[in-house]
C-alpha cells in the first residue's frame, strides 16, 4: 500500500487481506491497530494505491481508491466509517457489528498483539509490554475482572481498515502476449466499465 505522508514523502506498507464486506464486494477489509503508525499515514491522506500479486496465476492487480476507518464507539476519529446500506441503519452500528464479529472470529494470540504497543517503534521497556501473549473474548454478560479490563482495552484499540475500490488495473502475463486492462466504477450506480490497455 502506498500513499503521500503530510511531510510529501511516500508511505509504504504491508497489509493482510482479511475479507470482503459481503454488502458491497467494493470493500477489502483489514484489521489495524489504532495506536499503529500506519493510522497516521492514511489520516494524512486517506487516497491510496494497492498492488495485489498473485505469483501462482501470475497476476496483478493494481487497485486505486479511498481508506475508511471503523473504530471502537470510545474513540473519535477523523474520518466517519462509510454508509453501504440503503435500509436506514446508521453506519456507525453497522460497522460496529461488523468490527465486533471481526474481533470475535480472532485467534487469542491475534487478540493479545491489540495490548503491544506500536509496532515499528522502539520498545520502551523490556519484555513487559509484550507480556500478554492470549487473549480468550469476553462478552458482556461475564462478570468484570482484571483480564476482562484488559480485553476491553484491546477490543477498543483494535479497528477496521476499509479500503473501497475505485479503479482496479490488472494485468496476466500467464499467457503471451500478456493483458492489460483497466477497471472504473461509476459513482452514480456502481456500475463497473473496463477498458484494454497496451500490455
Amino acid at each position: 500500500m502506498a500513499n503521500i505522508k503530510r511531510s510529501g514523502d511516500v508511505s509504504m506498507h504491508c497489509l493482510e487481506f482479511k475479507d470482503f464486506v459481503d454488502d458491497n464486494d467494493r470493500f477489502l477489509v483489514f484489521h489495524i491497530a489504532l495506536n499503529d503508525t500506519l493510522m497516521g499515514d492514511i489520516k494524512a491522506d486517506p487516497h491510496a494505491r494497492l498492488c495485489w500479486t498473485m505469483p501462482k496465476t501470475k497476476e496483478y492487480y493494481k487497485l486505486e481508491g479511498k481508506f475508511y476507518i471503523a473504530s471502537s464507539p470510545m474513540q473519535v476519529t477523523r474520518f466517519p466509517p462509510p454508509r453501504i446500506v440503503e435500509n436506514g441503519e446508521p453506519a456507525a452500528d453497522y460497522w460496529e457489528a461488523k468490527r465486533r464479529d471481526h474481533w470475535k472470529a480472532l485467534t487469542d494470540q491475534a487478540r493479545a498483539i491489540y495490548t503491544w504497543p506500536s509496532r515499528g517503534e522502539a520498545p520502551k521497556s523490556e519484555k513487559q509490554a509484550f507480556s500478554c501473549q492470549s487473549l480468550a473474548h469476553f462478552d458482556a454478560s461475564k462478570p468484570a475482572s482484571q483480564l476482562h479490563v484488559v480485553h476491553d482495552i484491546a477490543m477498543d484499540n483494535f479497528c477496521l481498515l476499509l479500503y473501497k475500490i475505485n479503479e482496479v488495473e490488472h494485468f496476466d502475463h500467464n499467457a503471451f502476449p500478456p493483458k492489460r486492462s483497466v477497471f472504473t466504477v461509476s459513482p452514480k450506480d456502481n456500475h463497473w466499465s473496463s477498458t484494454e490497455l497496451n500490455p
